[in-house]
Parts: structure tokens; C-alpha cells; sequence
């Protein structure tokens, strides 16, 4: 057990991850490591990881983003009414859509710092405005006949290696040189730790959360593109649960405000883990209702595991 413990503590999450992977695959029978199985959960993994990327800089600023999921619905769904309402280059669609995320969302980092409205109050309260336009602009219908450019980020490949995949191991190689090497990223995990140091050690700490809010933003409008994509038409309603998973891969990954190092990585490790239990879930056939249930303890428990850890480092400290 001693030796057990070890491993885990030496290799965190990515140990929890690969006995997970051994359970599923002897589990699920041959079900699981079909190559079908397999691409359809990288996709799903794909995008959440994103998102949940953008929302491992708003939490390791010290503030988090509930409206993460209406974001990737408002910016999946404008880009596609672009380029199918109004003949839009694909490229040019989506590029505003990311801008209009990354804005909106550092609009959101303005009114928490200057105005000091809690992240709690602010997010959910935009969460709310972004729901109320997608659902205006679209009136609750799909968006279809998406260009075939669109549709290939979802389904696209580069050999055999599917566009998601790509797109998602750039971004967080991009994100862990972010925290890794520069000033911004080391300024972020500064701030979320000791906002009050970093200012007295010189650090903006509101232009520090600001710029953080606009990265989520922009990977929550990516994010939603990418699903867009990956359905072949806009659904108003199919991010509704990327936000949670998002914010659960972040802390199921082992990332908070005192424990940032390596937050990329970690990150990308608990996306993988959500998917592979949404996945292993249904392929054992449990009730959809039961997977948010699980996936609510699991929240839970990767929270008061991070408090544990913290405590006796404190202590021992």
C-alpha cells in the first residue's frame, strides 16, 4: 500500500488515470478500445479540454467562470450563423467569435476587479445574458448546413490524428510556456495565491485577472466552436454542461491557487479522466442521470482532497 501511495503521489493524476484506463478496458469487454470508441471519446475529451484550459488561468488568478459553457454556445452558434446566414469566411467567422469571447469575458474580469462584484454574481449573472442571446439569435433552432471547412475541424484529419487532437495538445503546450516562462503566466499563479503580495511586490493584479478572464473567454468561444464542428451544425443548447466539466477537469487535474505548477498538464490529465468515466459510464450502460452524480462527487472529492493536501503541507510546513 505504502509503494501504492508512492506512485500516486509521485505521479498524481496521470497514475489514477492509467489504472482507470486498465479497469475500463477489461470491464467493457472489447467495447471500449474499439478504434470508434476511442476516436468519438478523444473528440468529446477535445473539447472540453479547452475550455478547461481557459478556465485553469481564471482559477489560478483566484476567481472562476460559470458562464465558460454559454460562452462556447454563443461563440460555436455566431460563427455558424456567419458563414451560413451571411456567406462569412469560415475563418474570418470564427476568428470574431474568439475576439468576441475573449472581449466579453474581460469585460466580465473588469467588473469583478474594479467593481468588485464577487466572480460568483458576475459570471452567473452573464451566464444568464449569454444564454438569453444565443437563444434570440438562433430561437432555440439548429443551425444547419455549416461549410464543409467548418465541419472539418470537428471531423477533419491530419494522417491519422484527428484536428481536435491537434488543436488541443497546442493549446496547452502553449498554455504550460505561458505559465512555465513567462512573466504573465508566473503573475497569474502569483496573484491567485497572494493577490495583496503581488500588488505590493508591484504585479497589476487587475490587469493580470483581466487578461486571464479574456484567455478563458477566448478558449470557451474555441471550445464551442470545435463542438459546433464536431455536430456538423450549431446546437443552442450543447454546451449547457461544458462549463462544469471544465471547471471539474481543472480540479480533478489537482490544479488550484496554491498548487499551480504544471496546471496545463493537469488539467489535460483530469479532462481525460472526466471523459474516460463519461464514457466507461455509458459503455457499461449506467443512467444518464446517474453520470452527473457521479461526476458531482467527483467535484467534490477532488476539492476536499486539494484542502487535505494543503493542510498538511501547511502543517508540516
Amino acid at each position: 500500500m505504502k509503494k501504492v501511495k508512492d506512485i500516486i503521489n509521485a505521479f498524481g493524476i496521470w497514475a489514477i488515470l492509467l489504472v482507470l484506463f486498465l479497469f475500463l478496458s477489461i470491464t467493457s469487454g472489447n467495447t471500449f478500445l474499439t478504434s470508434s470508441n476511442l476516436i468519438n471519446m478523444v473528440r468529446q475529451i477535445c473539447v472540453n479540454g479547452v475550455v478547461a484550459i481557459g478556465a485553469t488561468f481564471v482559477i489560478c488568478s483566484g476567481e472562476f467562470d460559470l458562464s465558460s459553457g454559454s460562452m462556447a454556445a454563443l461563440a460555436g452558434c455566431g460563427s455558424a450563423m456567419l458563414t451560413v446566414n451571411y456567406g462569412m469566411n469560415t475563418g474570418l467567422a470564427i476568428l470574431i467569435a474568439i475576439l468576441a469571447g475573449s472581449a466579453i469575458d474581460a469585460l466580465v474580469g473588469l467588473i469583478v476587479t474594479k467593481l468588485k462584484v464577487p466572480a460568483f454574481i458576475a459570471t452567473l449573472g452573464m451566464m444568464y445574458v449569454l444564454d438569453g442571446l444565443v437563444l434570440l439569435m438562433t430561437r432555440g433552432t439548429p443551425i444547419i448546413g455549416l461549410p464543409d471547412n467548418y465541419v472539418a475541424i470537428g471531423r477533419g484529419y491530419a494522417g491519422p490524428i484527428p484536428y481536435l487532437v491537434i488543436i488541443l495538445l497546442i493549446i496547452v503546450f502553449i498554455a504550460a510556456f505561458v505559465f512555465r516562462y513567462l512573466e504573465f503566466g508566473r503573475n497569474v499563479s502569483a496573484v491567485g495565491e497572494n493577490a495583496t503580495a503581488s500588488r505590493l511586490a508591484g504585479v497589476n493584479v487587475t490587469l493580470v485577472k483581466v487578461g486571464a478572464f479574456a484567455i478563458g473567454g477566448a478558449l470557451s468561444a474555441l471550445g464551442g466552436i470545435m463542438l459546433m464542428a464536431r455536430l456538423s451544425s450549431g446546437q443552442p443548447t450543447a454546451a449547457s454542461d461544458v462549463g462544469l466539466t471544465a471547471m471539474a477537469a481543472v480540479f480533478v487535474g489537482g490544479t488550484s491557487v496554491t498548487n499551480s505548477q504544471g496546471a496545463a498538464f493537469k488539467t489535460l490529465a483530469g479532462a481525460l479522466f472526466i471523459g474516460m468515466i463519461n464514457n466507461g459510464l455509458n459503455l457499461l450502460e449506467v443512467n444518464a442521470y446517474w453520470q452527473k452524480i457521479v461526476l458531482g462527487i467527483i467535484i467534490v472529492g477532488a476539492i476536499a482532497l486539494d484542502v487535505y493536501r494543503t493542510s498538511k503541507a501547511a502543517q508540516n510546513g
